[in-house]
């Protein structure tokens, strides 16, 4: 048996988390091989109380950002494998972390294993069509290397359900969070960059110093109840650009978004 750690930073997410902890406690797979790290940022809802019943460890996330709780986790985790994990995801079926290491187990080469995001049934239309996209529709509208990759790939691996793939950095997959895994080896030395860490980044990073061999699952793998309304992603659309883009920008690896041909995209963007 191998251990597996997820790491989820919050900031007043009661109304998400439990779902999320659910999922990972209700695998099936020995509870003390899993570990989960709360980075809250001063919650003041119930979120603590949460992790408290889910038996997390909590990590204090005094800069707030998930970005920077994603960095405290990953350099408290001693773990095998690293789940960057966000509140308001949940896992497909309780078989998701003895799938996932048993195709880590079956391929030492592999850096990481990722799966397509889906909805839940309750979830609201805009939920559905951002699951639908798989992405958040500037990201989509300006990268389709998935699908070229998934193309390239040609059949999945035997019954297994994925897809390997090598990755170019020059052909970027958007790639950071919601239930991408780590090999640990890999990506730990990455995550000790000083100051802010993109979750983009850092995966771009991997695949830039040639840990680039990733597993696909093309069936349903996390779910991610992401957004309700136009409002919400409006909000999360300009905070995302303020916080995580302008105010980031000097100290970023965002050789996954200036992509060739990035200007004339952003041109067509604005017209879409």
């Amino acid at each position: 048996m191998r251990d597996i750690s997820f790491i989820i930073p919050t900031y007043n997410a009661g109304r998400h988390l439990e779902r999320a902890l659910k999922s990972i406690r209700g695998q099936d797979y020995p509870r003390e091989r899993i570990k989960v790290f709360i980075a809250d940022g001063g919650s003041s809802d119930n979120t603590l109380d949460i992790a408290a019943r889910y038996d997390c460890l909590v990590l204090n996330n005094p800069l707030r950002l998930a970005e920077y709780g994603l960095k405290l986790g990953m350099q408290s985790a001693s773990t095998e494998f690293l789940v960057p994990f966000a509140a308001d995801n949940e896992l497909v079926g309780s078989d998701w972390v003895k799938k996932v290491i048993d195709t880590f187990n079956k391929d030492e080469t592999i850096s990481a294993v990722w799966g397509k995001l889906v909805s839940g049934q309750d979830d609201p239309p805009l939920n559905k069509y951002f699951e639908l996209i798989q992405s958040d529709p500037l990201n989509w509208f300006l990268n389709h290397n998935l699908d070229r990759y998934r193309m390239e790939a040609g059949v999945k691996a035997g019954a297994s359900g994925y897809f390997i793939l090598s990755v170019d950095p020059r052909k970027p997959l958007v790639w950071g969070a919601n239930g991408l895994v780590y090999r640990a080896e890999r990506i730990k030395r990455i995550w000790e960059h000083d100051g802010y860490l993109g979750d983009n980044d850092a995966f771009q990073s991997m695949v830039e110093k040639g840990d680039n061999k990733v597993a696909y699952f093309s069936e349903p793998f996390v779910y991610h109840h992401h957004v309700a309304t136009i409002n919400d992603w409006v909000k999360k659309w300009k905070r995302n650009y303020r916080l995580h883009f302008l105010d980031k920008l000097k100290t970023r690896n965002l050789n996954w978004v200036f992509l060739p041909g990035f200007n004339q995209r952003m041109l067509l963007w604005i017209v879409y």
